[in-house]
């Protein structure tokens, strides 16, 4: 280890190339330690006080090991300041040729098909964040990372940032239309190649997730991990590996949902009033709370007043929030609306419109320019009936079953917002 102490040393390659770097007794153990821990392939955790230079302690043996290493820090903050400055400092004196990437998780790089949808749409709840929208939009078109921590103009709690990066949830995936410009995809093909990833601690454990449940990777091999702000482990570890919900995550399915509705099938009303009553329900859950920030566990909810009542109510709105094309249940044998209720088409004269053949049924509404019967089957699990002049089971409505002239136009419409939730069930 006398490589680590000449490199600390009073005359050593830190201290030529900072000015005003002076050599610690325990920064030098420290560094040695961690080398012994990176050539034996062993565990090693290590504490040390404000001051003793804990961040050059494992940068050095890192740069000089020669293998692949990730970087964990606790915080984004931290990440960005071990990147943009610890890294090029340290390499620079050491005069290795070692290259650095750095990854977040796919929050913190802007979507080019989420920024382009949402900026078309032009539906914000402030003028601010329209502007904050353009803005971003701009940033976009000059950036080379996408990383919204480069975007100074933004503030990072803007909510036009929600619009403007996407989540596990919304993502495309191989289906974006903009997959070849993907800031996400840049950034992780950097860091395959790279020789020392920097990541945080959230991504870490994502990453460690995935590869449990065989669903693919998104760090490469490596030959070293080290923890900076270990002792933020054990609760970051708990998000990923215990069972959690939040509001956020049902307001950000309503919204994805409405989003992709409206820009798809406008026509496609209900879904669109049942967001709107998710989101409800989700806000008046939230307000048990009051203004508080705090975790608790389920049974210290369950002790605030209309805690049950208020998740009940998101439970049954969550029930009634299914796409618009899904089946209704099946009524009682005895019920007069046994089949689905006609649905409209809405306008004859859109383009690639199907025309609907004209009905003439007994009882049928006069407006065969809108309506459209399909030989579908009864909904009723009694009734026989394959078209809309079979024989019907008793108490069945005599109306046919209605469906869209093109089947798809609703599919289209919130698939890309439900897909993952879909998949995670």
């Amino acid at each position: 280890m006398s490589d680590i102490a000449a490199v600390f040393s009073e005359s050593g390659l830190l201290a030529v190339a900072i000015p005003g770097f002076r050599a610690r007794p325990q920064q030098i153990e420290m560094a040695q330690k961690i080398a012994e821990a990176i050539k034996a392939n062993r565990i090693l955790v290590a504490e040390a006080g404000t001051g003793t230079g804990k961040t050059f302690a494992y940068l050095v043996p890192a740069l000089l090991a020669g293998g692949k290493v990730i970087i964990s820090t606790g915080t984004k903050t931290l990440q960005d300041q071990l990147f943009n400055r610890d890294l090029p400092t340290v390499r620079a004196a050491l005069k290795v040729p070692v290259s650095i990437a750095l990854l977040k998780g796919r929050a913190n790089y802007v979507c080019h098909y989420h920024l382009e949808r949402n900026a078309r749409d032009g539906r914000f709840l402030t003028a601010q964040d329209a502007a904050d929208l353009r803005a971003i939009t701009r940033f976009a078109q000059v950036t080379q990372t996408g990383d919204k921590a480069e975007c100074t103009d933004v503030r990072e709690d803007s909510m036009a940032w929600i619009a403007a990066t996407s989540t596990r949830d919304n993502c495309l995936g191989q289906d974006c239309p903009f997959k070849e410009e993907c800031f996400v995809m840049q950034a992780r093909r950097n860091a395959m190649e790279a020789d020392v990833v920097v990541v945080n601690h959230h991504l870490f454990f994502a990453d460690v997730m995935l590869r449990d449940e065989g669903m693919g990777e998104l760090l490469p091999a490596c030959n070293a991990v080290i923890f900076d702000e270990a002792h933020q482990l054990p609760e970051t570890a708990s998000l990923f590996f215990g069972d959690s919900v939040s509001t956020a995550q049902v307001l950000e399915l309503a919204r994805d949902t409405r989003s992709e509705t409206v820009s798809a099938a406008r026509d496609c009303v209900p879904m669109i009033d049942q967001t709107r009553n998710l989101e409800k329900a989700a806000r008046d859950l939230r307000l048990v709370f009051g203004t508080e920030s705090a975790r608790l566990s389920a049974a210290q909810a369950s002790e605030r007043e209309n805690f049950d009542a208020q998740v009940e109510a998101l439970e049954r709105r969550w029930a009634n929030s299914t796409p618009c094309w899904t089946p209704r249940p099946s009524a009682p044998k005895d019920s007069p609306t046994a089949c689905a209720a006609p649905r409209r088409w809405p306008s004859a004269s859109r383009a690639g419109a199907i025309p609907p053949k004209p009905t003439s049924s007994a009882g049928s509404r006069s407006s065969p320019s809108r309506w459209r019967s399909t030989p579908r089957r009864c909904m009723s699990r009694t009734c026989s009936s394959a078209s809309s002049t079979a024989t019907r089971a008793p108490g069945c409505s005599p109306r046919p079953r209605w469906r869209w002239a093109r089947p798809t136009s609703a599919t289209t419409a919130a698939s890309s917002a439900w897909r993952g939730w879909i998949r995670r069930r």
